[in-house]
């Protein structure tokens, strides 16, 4: 009980900082794949409009070529 008692105190004194640094050494793939996540969505979204403006550009298209 004394050891849990002692790392108690020890937990306080530890800022987020020192925290967030011993993640990132102990599994640094942690923060790459965040990384990957956030490029993915970004192509995503970017994929997702091109195709938005081709289908109204389409619509438009055809709605001219009818006039």
């Amino acid at each position: 009980m004394q050891e849990n008692h002692e790392m108690m105190e020890f937990n306080g004194h530890v800022t987020d900082v020192e925290i967030m640094q011993a993640i990132r050494y102990l599994d640094p793939d942690l923060c790459t794949d965040k990384a990957g996540e956030d490029a993915s969505t970004v192509v995503g979204i970017g994929i997702t409009l091109l195709m938005a403006l081709a289908g109204a550009l389409t619509y438009i298209g055809l709605y001219v070529r009818d006039l």
